[in-house]
């Protein structure tokens, strides 16, 4: 009886130690907020999500594999939060915000699956909205208007392999990604895909350079169509100290191989301002400009954010975009007739929960 007794004990004590060593994490947002919006001489009332952050589920994990090695995943599906359908595209449920498994160690981490981009990390840290809410006016950089000939810029990417460096230097961090083009899906770049980035963070200030490139075609057949397009980031962030006050700032271009495809810059400037330890003051305004052509953007967002804990915010937001030479792009997901060259306009209020 007592050496059933030890083994039992040993088995428990086994499965603690494993269980010590392994982690899986539920986490998730919930974000919605009621708006109403104009494009031209049309206005329109609606209740939507992600005005703040983007709603979400997840589930994240971890085991310790020994001598600095672990192995991690992480799947995270999308949510429109006010009817309970999928989000990109949608509506099924489905983990298409991010699928991936890798390896993390001394050296770094490896990942592969579906995941954000290196440039779209790069271009985050400097967007006080977030580069991919609803109201950041940076989302100008997903726009291919006088420019159709161009792929998108990709904010993720599936089959995707991507290595990211530890922090070294004081601040340093580097991530190169590579994806081979096997198939095309409606929410994504279609095409050989490669990517980089370069960090440095060290208070108080944030510097980040971004690199991705798409091939038309694929890996098993490079010779279909020869075109890529190719955008690059340089970001910025800077904490003021005795000040509570933070200042962004972004250049983007994007270009493509194709010969009469005209080059497109985008200038971002955003600032945030603590009104006490509770609130924070955002503003932010983004040009798209189209070399050669009268077509382009410009969008900005003024916004208010009030902490009730550490989980929950409440938020107003107020948007605008001029849309020039008779181009036609939305944001917010807000309907524009084509080549009307109507502005839009957007007031909105909302709240966020994370858990």
């Amino acid at each position: 009886m007592a050496l059933k007794t030890a083994a039992a004990a040993a088995l428990m004590m086994g499965a603690c130690l494993a269980h010590a060593q392994s982690t899986v994490d539920v986490y998730g947002v919930m974000d919605l907020f009621v708006a109403h919006g104009s494009a031209g001489d049309t206005s329109w009332t609606r209740l939507s999500e992600g005005g703040n952050a983007a709603s979400r589920l997840g589930f994240r994990g971890r085991e310790d594999l020994g001598g600095g090695l672990d192995a991690h995943f992480l799947l995270e599906s999308g949510i429109a939060a006010d009817t309970g359908v999928g989000t990109i595209p949608g509506p099924a449920y489905a983990y298409t915000r991010q699928s991936f498994v890798g390896l993390g160690a001394p050296w770094g981490a490896v990942d592969l699956g579906r995941m954000y981009t290196p440039m779209f990390y790069s271009m985050f840290g400097a967007d006080p909205f977030g580069l991919n809410s609803v109201f950041s006016p940076m989302n100008l950089i997903a726009v291919n208007d006088a420019q159709t000939q161009m792929s998108r810029f990709a904010a993720r990417s599936s089959n995707m392999v991507r290595y990211r460096t530890p922090v070294v230097g004081g601040g340093f961090q580097g991530s190169v990604a590579y994806a081979p083009g096997e198939v095309a899906t409606p929410f994504e770049h279609s095409g050989e895909f490669y990517g980089a980035s370069l960090s440095w963070v060290r208070k108080p200030y944030y510097v980040a350079y971004g690199f991705q490139r798409v091939r038309a075609g694929s890996a098993q057949a490079p010779e279909a169509s020869p075109a890529a397009t190719t955008y690059q980031s340089l970001s910025g962030a800077y904490t003021f100290g005795g000040l509570p006050l933070q200042i962004f700032a972004t250049y983007a271009t994007a270009g493509s191989s194709l010969a009469g495809v005209p080059r497109m810059h985008l200038y971002d400037l955003g600032a945030k301002y603590s009104l006490g330890a509770l609130t924070q003051l955002i503003f932010e305004v983004t040009q798209r400009k189209v070399q050669s052509s009268e077509r382009g953007q410009v969008a900005w967002t003024l916004g208010l954010d009030h902490d009730l804990s550490k989980r929950t915010v409440v938020y107003a937001r107020l948007l605008g975009l001029r849309n020039d030479g008779g181009s036609s792009v939305s944001v917010a997901d807000v309907a524009v007739r084509a080549d009307s060259g109507d502005s839009i306009s957007v007031i909105a209020a909302g709240i966020r929960h994370s858990f």
